[in-house]
């Protein structure tokens, strides 16, 4: 069990890469109202909730609060979980310009990739400060422990594009952001437009249109542009088999893998793999491609 801080108000966790591993549950018992934030420094996780989704290294995921959900943390595995109880978003998100996208962000289960400089510089130290303040018993000042989580979250959702959506909140950013965050969570699992119409409670046309006037592109294509960052990336950095990276994507059959991958590169993931084989690529500061890199 987290760290209990304030009450039962505020979870705190710092896993250190170890020979076991360690599940927590969040969406039950004593742990239904808590908003979760998780930060991925090493290893990846797995959160269970209708489905598995796995949460790489250098990534960041959100699970709010009434959502169901195991974490599951492998050996070896380094990982910071930080939760409050959702009697605290009014401390969180504060009531500024920024508290509408705050309050989004937290509505609904999000992955983020980030980078490591940007765990290592930017996250990390608000951490440990949260860290300081439970740990020296005689602080431990709810303000301040709010203030830094609200800090947390800008960061988060600065990584995630949502600063760049007007304050006005257009309709069309708001379905475009809810889009992107939903295919960010699901797009290994080769969902069809019609799920994703359904999970938006909007019809077919109004999505196409949507996408259409603002990235010239068809939800379709945005979902397979998704699929092939991933696959690109996989194929260039992973020693992994074509059929596993199949799997992974949701692909059964490595062979409709691949006929997707060569209709949208022209090139069989096999050449793909094997051009890049050539390489000796070592620039570990490159960024890791996801949805805010959609057009």
């Amino acid at each position: 069990m987290m760290t209990n801080v304030i009450g039962s108000m505020v979870r705190f966790e710092s896993i250190q890469p170890g020979l076991q591993s360690r599940i927590f549950r969040t969406g039950n018992d004593s742990f239904a109202a808590f908003n979760l934030l998780g930060i991925v420094q090493r290893g990846e996780v797995s959160v269970s909730m209708d489905e598995v989704h796995q949460v790489q290294q250098w990534s960041i995921f959100c699970i709010p609060h009434k959502k169901q959900a195991k974490v599951w943390v492998p050996a070896g595995s380094q990982v910071w979980l930080l939760g409050y109880r959702d009697d605290l978003m009014s401390l969180v998100i504060d009531s500024d310009a920024d508290s509408t996208k705050l309050d989004l962000l937290m509505r609904q289960f999000s992955i983020t990739h980030a980078t490591k400089q940007d765990i290592e510089n930017e996250f990390l130290p608000l951490l440990r400060l949260v860290q300081t303040e439970i740990v020296e018993t005689k602080k431990r000042d709810r303000s301040i422990i709010c203030s830094l989580i609200r800090i947390l979250l800008i960061g988060i959702y600065r990584l995630s594009h949502i600063d760049s959506m007007r304050l006005t909140h257009s309709p069309d950013e708001l379905v475009l952001q809810q889009f992107r965050q939903l295919v960010e969570v699901e797009y290994r699992q080769r969902r069809t437009v019609a799920y994703y119409c359904q999970a938006l409670i909007m019809t077919y046309d109004r999505l196409h249109a949507i996408c259409q006037r603002n990235l010239q592109k068809s939800p379709l294509q945005l979902i397979n542009n998704r699929v092939l960052m991933e696959a690109t990336a996989r194929l260039k950095k992973s020693s992994d088999s074509i059929q596993v990276i199949a799997n992974s994507l949701g692909y059964n059959d490595a062979s409709q893998f691949s006929h997707f991958f060569k209709k949208e590169t022209g090139l069989s993931p096999r050449q793909f793999k094997q051009h890049y084989a050539q390489k000796d690529i070592q620039n570990t500061q490159h960024e890791r491609q996801d949805f805010a890199d959609w057009p």
